[in-house]
Formats: C-alpha cells, structure tokens, sequence
C-alpha cells in the first residue's frame, strides 16, 4: 500500500503508460510523452538530434530490461525453460535426476566343463567343480565396447542351467558335460577415484571427470565403513541388503535357495547424494554436521509462537513448524579421512551389440574353497576354471546418450505425480512387483481394501492357504459320495466357515490386502514363502502412508485345461493343423499374459483357434478345472462361473493358469 500511494503521487497528474515491451513502443511513448509534458521544452525530434539519441538510449535499455524480466519468467518454469543449467535445477527440485548415459543391457550364456561322475545309469556331471563366478566379470565385445555382469554366476543353482554331453569316451559314456548358465550384462567399466578430506566442509563435494557416469557403484573411508547414496540428503533411512544366512536370520535361513538375500533398512548418518551439472559430469555432494551430530527432527516445544508480541498463552497462537522441528545436520561431513569411490561409466547408442559378439573375458574371479580337493582334483578344477567360455545369444540394447532438455522436462514432470509413494491401489501393486529379483520374485499382485472382498464368497469354492490337504482330501471324499452340486457347496461352505481368521468381522478401513503369487523354477505360479514376505514387507514401509496398513497374503491359482475339437478343411495335413493351433493357444494362455481376476473369453478362444490356416470350424471348445494331483487344491465352479462363453473370475483374488499346457491344452480333429 505504501509503495502504491508513492507511485501514486509521484505521477499525479501525468499519463503513464506500463504496458511497453519492446524497443519501438518505448520509444513512440517517450516521443509522445515529451510532446505531451514538454511542447515548449524540447521540439526537434529529428533523428539525428541529441534529443532523440537521449530518448533512443533511454527505449534501448527499456528493451533489454522487459526482456530480461520476461526471460527470467520463462526460466523460472519447467514447462519453458530452455538454459540447461535452469532445467536440471529445476528438475531437482521436482526429485528428478536426470541421466547422462544409459547402458546398453543384454543377457549372457556362461559356459563351462565338468568332468563325469558315476558308472552307467548313475553317471552325471560332478557337482563339486560346478563354479561360482562372482559379481563383476569384466568382458569385451568384438567392436572394443566392454561390459561387466551385474549378479553372480552361480552353476550350483538349477534355475536356467542347461546340461549336455560334451564328450564321450569309445563306449559312448559321457566323461564331460558341458553346463550353461544365464546373466545379465550391462556396458559398464568400473573406474575409481580417490579424494582425501582434512578438516570438516559442510556440504563436502567430489566431482567426477567422466561425462558418461551410469551410476555410483560403492563409496568407502579409509576404515572401510561404506557410505550410503540416498535420493536427498534429509533421508536418512537406506535399504542394505545381507546373504541369507544363519548369521543374518536364523528363521529365513531355510529359503535360502529361493530368497538369497535378505532386505532391511537401517539408519545412518554416512550419506551422500549425487548431482548432474551442465558438461554432463556427476557430482557428489554430502551432508554438513560431525559424527555426533542428529539426524532425525526433533521437536523443541519451546519455540512453539517464538516471534510472537505478547504471547503468553501459546495455545490459542498460530506458529510455523518449522520453528520447533530443528535438525543440525544432513548427514556426516566427511573428516580426516580418504573417501574412494567406485563407479561405473560407459553406455551410450555406440554400446548396442549384435548378437554373438561378446566373447571375450577380461577379467573373472571365483567365489571358492579348494581346501577339500586333492592335488589330483585341484589340477583337475583349475582345468574346470579355464573352460569358462561367454557369448551373446542376444543383441545387447537400451544403450543411449544423455536426456535431452524435452526428455528431463516429461520426465521431471512424471516423477513430481508419482511423489515417490504409495497411495492408490496401483501404486502398491507396481511397488511389489518391482522388488529385486534377489529378494524374490513376485510375478503377480492384486490389491483391495479390507472388506471390499468377500473370502467366503458362495461363487469361489477356495481353499484356505493353510489348509490345502484337508481341503483336497475333503473334495475327494464328496466326490466319492456322488453328491449333488448344491451339497457339495453347503460342505464346503461348511468346511470354510470353521476355519478361524478366514473371514474378519470387523474390517480395517485403512489397512490394504495385497495378494502376491510368485513363480516356481518351471515358470508356474505358486504361492510364496515367508522370506519373500519379510522382504516385500521391509521394502514397502518405505512408500506406504503412515495410516495404511498392509496385509500380505497369498493370491489364488485356478488351473485349468482346454478341451477342444476343430474341423478341418480338405487338402490340408490335419495333424499339421492341429499343431498350429495347440502351439497358438499355448501362446494365448502363457502365464505372463494372465493377471488377477481375469475372465476367459471363450468366444475369443474359438475365433483365435478358427483363424489358423486350414480349420473350418469349432464344434467344441470347453474350459476345465484342475485341481487333483500335481495341480493347486483350489476348486472352482467352471460351468456356474460361465455365463454368455464368459469365464468370469472368483470374488477371491485368484488367477486362471494352464500348468502344464503339453498335456491341459487337448484337441482333436473330427
């Protein structure tokens, strides 16, 4: 108000105008303006007279400031903002860390020779030489572009290995095999720098040389202790992972096979977050207190209305919170010691491979104990240990420069929606099926309110997780009874209804149930052990709002078959066509196409199944429930669940699976 009764009052009586822009309209109102206030005063406004220069100089710097003031607008918002150096500020701001480089990533077969063990049918591979090769192995593509492997190879784990005959002996016997293993590759190269600190520097900086850093691989002191990178400084909470071992948790140790690490989250002071500058480079920027210093906000009720005249009641007073939560720190200033940080650089477009090109091995280390081999099979595994061979069977993709200015702006403006937590149904189901696959695999989520589902619903005959066997034996004593289908819901029903914490009387209105499955070594669904749980459990109290609470609990697996009958065409190989179409609905009922609560379209089924070349038609096409033997114990009503060649799912979380589709998927040609 004060600075407008001033302005005011200085232009009393004047006409001014605000609305100039540019270097012409300031000069025609300056013109006009001397006309106006000064006719006697000053009257040549010829081009070359020292008044119009005055004038000109006065529309010149008019010009250069409405742009400056304008520009400084539009620099000041994301969604225009054109100098580097403002959009990476700006996407930081928005939680944003923009890349300078992304790797190329691909899979690697990793071969290797074990020698024979046994005599006739006993004979097999010798399971002692089968190798550990650790974290790391550094390799070279024909073209010179180097990767390195980001998990360990481990031969001894049945998952994905291959075994074949490598070479017999005159009788035809095997005397060595050769084993192939899977691992993911990146085009990385591990690089490390190290900087010594004096004196404690508040908000310490090491800055990187490289302008193709993909990421911070391990930053540590001169007493080993390993310095965390966290999103911003104020997080003081981080994940560590530990080997599943009897030392870590002496209750998980027997998931170890499935689950090989455990998560946790601990709380620590060493910390330090990372910065992209304008060349591209990386910087590394830690936190600004002693190692005494606190970590978390402490309130401090004292200061609550501090600032305030007269405030003797602080009750009935408004204050800022951030008056009385203090902190001191953000995170431990790196002092009198050598920080030496490792990390990885490379990516690129240049750093896409073709297949079959990566083949040479740089540098391996093994994970080993010989101390239980004998000299004649300690030469005999350093044999083993040269044989390690490598190839691409895949082109290696993904690889690409730095995000341009448009690339950071999208993104930037995504993550500020995602607000990096959970709060809708979706949000927990991408949490959990993004954990790390070395913390177990979850394959597939579902997430509901409490009480929105009904576990005892009559339209799903489930069993309880807990209670699979009693529950098979009790289905195979109603159908011995050749009971009706109304009698054999009432037992069941009957047989639910007894068990306890099936069903809650009084549900939670902020407590979630997320339904995971996971997959077993033969890719089928299978519910999951307790190690996976504590692990998905640690991982996303870090997301969850503080009111919701999670209830992790085991979906539901349907397994079912297909029965189907075509007729086909004259002219055409009816077992060819057959073929065709089993290998087509293999396709269509692969397990990574199906999700929760997923109906079945028969009417789908069957056009899919007409379009193959040669079928003239689909007299039959029937779905069935499997649920005896091998299969899960769940039981489900097909028939009352299809309505209009509509497959409807149960009310319970529960996906439809075709477990073994070589013998489920049946057909015939009439």
């Amino acid at each position: 108000m004060a600075l407008n009764s001033i302005t005011k009052k200085s232009n009393k009586g004047r006409d001014i105008k605000y609305l100039n822009k540019d270097f012409s309209q300031f000069r025609e109102n300056l013109i006009e303006y001397t006309k106006t206030y000064f006719p006697k005063t000053y009257t040549d406004f010829n081009e070359s007279s020292p008044g119009m220069m005055f004038i000109e100089m006065a529309s010149y710097v008019g010009d250069v400031l409405s742009y400056y003031v304008d520009d400084s607008l539009k620099e000041s918002m994301m969604l225009y903002a054109e100098d580097k150096k403002n959009v990476l500020a700006l996407a930081e701001y928005l939680g944003y860390k923009p890349k300078v480089t992304s790797p190329a990533i691909g899979k690697l077969a990793v071969y290797q020779l074990v020698p024979k063990i046994g005599t006739g049918d006993t004979i097999r591979p010798d399971s002692k030489y089968y190798l550990r090769i650790k974290e790391g192995m550094a390799l070279e593509s024909n073209g010179g572009t180097l990767f390195r492997t980001t998990e360990q190879v481990d031969f001894n784990v049945e998952e994905d290995r291959e075994i074949t005959v490598y070479q017999t002996d005159g009788s035809n016997q095997p005397t060595q095999y050769l084993i192939k293993k899977y691992v993911n590759v990146i085009s990385a190269e591990l690089k490390t720098v190290s900087v010594e600190f004096k004196s404690p520097q508040q908000f310490s900086k090491i800055n990187l040389g490289d302008d193709n850093v993909i990421d911070i691989y391990d930053v540590r002191d001169s007493n080993g202790n390993k310095w965390y990178k966290v999103p911003y400084l104020a997080q003081e909470m981080v994940y560590v992972d530990y080997p599943t071992s009897e030392q870590t948790d002496k209750d998980l140790i027997q998931f170890k096979d499935t689950v090989p690490n455990i998560l946790k989250v601990i709380k620590t002071s060493r910390r330090f977050t990372t910065r992209v500058n304008e060349n591209n480079t990386t910087t590394l920027v830690f936190g600004g207190g002693n190692q005494t210093s606190d970590e978390t906000l402490i309130p401090n009720f004292k200061n609550v209305g501090l600032g305030l005249n007269n405030s003797i009641d602080r009750l009935s007073e408004s204050f800022d919170p951030s008056n009385f939560l203090k902190t001191k720190s953000y995170g431990q200033a790196p002092s009198n010691t050598t920080l030496t940080v490792s990390y990885l650089v490379g990516g690129g477009v240049g750093s896409n491979v073709q297949s079959g090109t990566i083949t040479s091995i740089e540098q391996i280390e093994f994970d080993e104990d010989t101390a239980f081999f004998t000299t004649a099979e300690l030469s005999a595994y350093r044999e083993v240990k040269n044989s390690v061979a490598v190839d691409n069977e895949e082109p290696a993709t993904g690889g690409k420069g730095a995000d341009t200015l448009e690339e950071i702006r999208e993104n930037s403006l995504a993550n500020f929606g995602s607000q990096n937590r959970a709060v809708t149904r979706k949000d927990y189901q991408v949490r959990a099926l993004s954990l790390p696959p070395k913390y177990g695999g979850i394959a597939k989520a579902y997430c509901a309110p409490d009480g929105e589902l009904n576990m005892n619903s009559p339209a799903s005959i489930l069993s309880s997780n807990d209670s699979l066997e009693e529950f098979t034996s009790l289905v195979q004593n109603l159908r011995d009874k050749n009971l009706t289908e109304q009698q054999v819901k009432e037992e069941v029903a009957k047989f639910l209804s007894n068990k306890k914490g099936l069903v809650n009387e009084k549900n939670n209105p902020f407590a979630i149930n997320l339904y995971i499955l996971g997959y077993d070594s033969n890719k089928n669904i299978t519910t999951l052990n307790r190690a996976i749980k504590e692990n998905l459990k640690t991982y996303l109290s870090e997301y969850r709002l503080l009111t919701d609470g999670i209830n992790i609990i085991n979906g539901f697996i349907i397994n079912i078959g297909l029965d189907f009958e075509i007729r086909v065409y004259g002219g055409y190989n009816k077992r060819e066509v057959l073929t065709k179409v089993t290998t087509e609905l293999k396709n269509y009922f692969n397990i990574d196409n199906w999700t929760f609560n997923m109906a079945i379209n028969i009417s789908e089924v069957e056009l899919l199944i007409a379009g193959i070349e040669g079928v003239q038609s689909v007299p039959k096409c029937e779905i069935t429930n499997k649920c005896l033997g091998n299969y899960s114990s769940n039981s489900y009503n097909i028939q009352e669940a299809t309505k209009g060649k509509m497959v409807y799912p149960s009310l319970d979380p529960a996906i439809f699976e075709v477990k073994f589709p070589n013998k489920d998927i049946r057909g015939r040609v009439v």
